[in-house]
């Protein structure tokens, strides 16, 4: 996908597994946190474009995040 046909206000959650520390939050500042009772925290926010969708993906990454679901959310 092009990111100029990328629609206006995308909304992903990312529901990953544990408890995020402050530093881990403090690399996704774009996402609100929601967490989940259990093992899991839910991230959820706007993303531009393709870009920054794999931007997010790859600070998990280097982070040591698991990813357990990735959403796009209703408009």
């Amino acid at each position: 996908m092009q990111p100029e046909s990328w629609p206006k206000g995308v909304r992903y959650s990312f529901t990953v597994g544990g408890v995020l520390s402050e530093r881990a939050l403090a690399a996704l500042p774009e996402l609100e946190v929601s967490d989940i009772p259990g093992a899991y925290t839910m991230l959820y926010g706007s993303i531009g474009n393709p870009t920054e969708l794999r931007g997010v993906l790859a600070r998990f990454d280097v982070l040591g995040i698991t990813v357990i679901e990735m959403r796009r959310l209703p408009d």
